[in-house]
């Protein structure tokens, strides 16, 4: 199922998940969601395209990639296709397998992101974004103030 919210409805429908208000209809929905995950492909690219169009504000922000929170995440679809390197999949996904429990723990533990922001330079992003199997690169840190 697939969800898109206007952006005018933004910030309310932040408020009423942020809030827990839940009713049948969400707590079914719940249960048959495919929240989103995002994958090592992110690790040192941290493109943050995907942040500016998230109508829930669900992706947190680590030192060399973002997160999204399953809980907070409304499976809308939107964020999947403007990841350049293809970071973000369905938590069904085999790339998401290894993933989906590392984004729920860090979700958890860094700052929310809701802006887009040039996390690193463009050069070092297009290099990282080439690389493959960039597990060993993830960072647990917070985000630093570069």
């Amino acid at each position: 199922m697939v969800a898109f919210y206007p952006i005018f409805l933004k910030k309310y429908v932040k408020k009423i998940i942020k809030s827990k208000v839940l009713t049948i209809y969400d707590i079914i929905l719940k249960e048959f969601r495919l929240p989103y995950t995002v994958n090592e492909s992110c690790i040192k690219c941290k493109y943050t395209d995907c942040v500016e169009v998230c109508p829930v504000d669900c992706f947190y922000e680590g030192d060399n990639m973002l997160v999204i929170h399953p809980d907070e995440c409304i499976d809308c679809g939107v964020c999947e296709p403007e990841c350049p390197v293809e970071a973000i999949t369905p938590d069904t996904d085999d790339k998401a397998k290894d993933w989906n429990e590392i984004n729920k723990k860090f979700s958890e533990k860094w700052p929310n992101i809701s802006k887009q922001k040039q996390s690193f330079s463009k050069e070092e992003q297009d290099k990282w974004a080439k690389e493959k199997d960039k597990k060993q690169y993830f960072s647990e840190k917070p985000p630093t103030n570069k």
